[in-house]
């Protein structure tokens, strides 16, 4: 076995792994032993076929499992031990490789790799990134409150239907809705307000509705069973009006919405709703800032990438892409592969890692929120403890918790370190800003704004069949030849 690598000028290096006879011979030898224990043969007791007919039938086979472990053991020895950084997968240099596996003797495979640049990250030279701060409105934070009174209010069962009750109505003989008058239309919203108990109503009701999906969960029915041409016209009678009655802003109020009592009087209340809303905001915000953030950081900070090895590692990955498709949407490729090499800069200089007791902290903390609010966390906690188990065993969630912590911890770094030029404003004037912005970069035809990638297994907007990863540390296993029908 011999491993070599001589240091050439640029990035894209050269590996040689050459295989000799005696590298592979006992573990193949073993390998067949071990198909002729197994196999069963037709005309032969299992594990008693001649082992000329097991070679012939598994031996290619079990040849190239052994030249693919010896390749991969020994190219990933060669980088761990001289600290070798790399961009991409190394990728196979077929003339300069000798592999035949039909007449085995000694193998020669030829690796090309693209060191990783090395990054020059000055924060402190970078211009400023636009940062928006949304404010909430007196009007957002009051219907907050409300929702509040709402939730912690009683139901109480009026004479008369008002714009925010629901109501029970029967249609079509013994068949019952149900269903709230603020998801109606304004025209059929009219035909119900002021009507009482056994009062009657006609109705186009699949058109009182702004959708059908709301439509179908109101009467019963299933989206995908409506008719076009269907008659949905009913005389509904109305059966049963519900109404929730606010609660009252007082001590009971507090502690029914607020039991750990963080909450006391109505100026706490309001900076709670203004902390509430303002977290609501912040996904729309930090994916702004960090939008700004990566694209700031591709303009100006010198990050090396081999055109024509990273087109080449393109339509390996990529095998129906064409040559035309690569070299059309090459800068965007060669932004994000670029964007990926700062971030794994980044990520390491400032240790930025998700363990799994940031993950299970989010989902205790999540659960207890959304679902546990009104309880003392104490008297929730083996239920709480069960749930946030559950959720570490799906690894959908996990992976998703796993990504959404690291993009705040990724961004967290980027606002400690780069310099910003903050606005402020409500949602409308944040869209108009965002709308304005965009409309400007378009008009002065900047680069579009390349598809963040993650060291985490994650491409948020960019499917992976056309922006392929660069990856930094090598796949388990690289195929040395295409499978044998047997294997």
């Amino acid at each position: 076995m011999n491993v070599k690598h001589e240091n050439v000028p640029g990035q894209v290096q050269e590996l040689v792994i050459e295989i000799q006879k005696s590298d592979y011979a006992d573990n193949v030898e073993k390998s067949l032993k071990k198909y002729r224990r197994e196999a069963n043969v037709p005309g032969f007791r299992k594990g008693n076929a001649p082992m000329g007919i097991v070679n012939r039938m598994y031996g290619k086979n079990a040849l190239v499992v052994e030249i693919d472990r010896l390749v991969n053991e020994n190219m990933n020895k060669f980088f761990e031990d001289n600290k070798v950084k790399y961009i991409f997968e190394p990728m196979p240099v077929e003339e300069k490789t000798k592999a035949d596996f039909d007449n085995p003797g000694d193998f020669v495979f030829t690796y090309e790799y693209a060191l990783r640049p090395e990054v020059k990250l000055d924060y402190k030279a970078l211009p400023p990134v636009t940062d928006f701060k949304i404010v909430p409105g007196d009007d957002e934070i009051d219907s907050y409150i409300n929702q509040l009174r709402e939730r912690h209010g009683k139901y109480v069962a009026p004479e008369d239907i008002a714009e925010n009750d629901s109501v029970s109505v029967d249609f079509g003989g013994d068949k019952e809705a149900f269903f709230f008058i603020r998801d109606l239309k304004d025209d059929t919203k009219k035909k119900f307000v002021g009507k009482k108990v056994n009062d009657k109503i006609k109705a186009d009701m699949r058109k009182a509705f702004n959708t059908d999906t709301q439509f179908a969960r109101a009467f019963n029915l299933e989206v995908k069973d409506l008719d076009e041409n269907g008659n949905y016209k009913y005389e509904m009678t109305v059966k049963r009006i519900g109404r929730i009655e606010p609660a009252e802003i007082n001590d009971d109020f507090f502690k029914a919405a607020f039991p750990e009592g963080g909450v006391k009087d109505e100026k706490a209340l309001k900076a709670e709703a203004l902390s509430v809303i303002e977290r609501q905001y912040e996904p729309e915000t930090e994916r702004y800032f960090m939008n700004n953030a990566i694209e700031t950081l591709i303009e100006n900070v010198a990050v090396d990438v081999p055109d024509d090895f990273t087109k080449r590692y393109i339509k390996a990955v990529q095998k129906d892409m064409t040559d035309e498709a690569i070299e059309k949407d090459f800068e965007k490729f060669k932004r994000s592969f670029q964007w990926q090499i700062l971030e794994n800069t980044i990520a390491e200089g400032e240790d930025v890692q998700v363990t799994r007791v940031d993950i299970e902290a989010y989902f205790r903390d999540y659960f207890l929120k959304n679902y546990f609010g009104n309880f003392n966390p104490d008297s929730v906690k083996e239920q709480l403890d069960k749930i946030v188990q559950q959720s570490m065993s799906n690894q959908e969630y996990v992976k998703n918790a796993y990504d959404m912590l690291y993009d705040r911890k990724l961004t967290a770094v980027l606002r400690k370190n780069m310099k910003t030029d903050s606005k402020k404003g409500d949602f409308k004037a944040f869209i108009d800003f965002v709308s304005k912005k965009d409309d400007s970069e378009t008009a002065e035809a900047k680069p579009k704004k390349t598809t963040r990638k993650k060291v985490a297994p994650k491409a948020e907007e960019a499917p992976a069949e056309t922006e392929p990863k660069a990856e930094e540390k090598p796949k388990r296993t690289r195929k040395t030849t295409k499978k044998t029908d047997k294997e």
